[in-house]
């Protein structure tokens, strides 16, 4: 498959069918989701003898190629009565993965400043606190 293979598949692939899905009509309302799509490619190439060969295996050829993509979805178009609402989509594993990231800031702060405080020389352990 060559280079230009492959960006021709990837025209194909980046259309308004990647972002928009087929419409849903139940009853008197219509749902239109939508996505958010990202996508990159890339392609190599190469002709000639290598540096420094000779004789039979001095030709030389390569190529390389490749492309990617990404959809998650964004949400939907409700259209009812006439009158359209968008309605964002929620990644819970986005939500999940930002409140750990957030503990564990707090507990490495926390934890850090409670070991300083616990294991300065010169001052003694508050034993009184906990003495009943």
């Amino acid at each position: 498959m060559d280079v230009n293979e492959v960006i021709d598949r990837a025209r194909d692939s980046f259309n308004v069918r990647r972002v928009f899905g087929d419409p849903i009509q139940q009853g008197e309302v219509t749902l239109v989701p939508a996505a958010r799509v990202t996508g990159g490619g890339g392609g190599g190439g190469g002709e000639g003898p290598a540096e420094g060969t000779q004789g039979a295996e001095s030709t030389g050829k390569g190529y390389g190629s490749g492309f990617g993509l990404n959809a998650r979805p964004a949400g939907a178009f409700v259209l009812r009565n006439g009158k359209v609402r968008w309605m964002p989509a929620v990644d819970v594993n986005r939500i999940i993965l930002g409140a750990q990231v957030l503990m564990g800031i707090v507990l490495l702060t926390f934890g850090q400043r409670l070991a300083h405080s616990l294991f300065q020389e010169g001052k003694p352990l508050h034993r009184k606190r906990f003495a009943r």
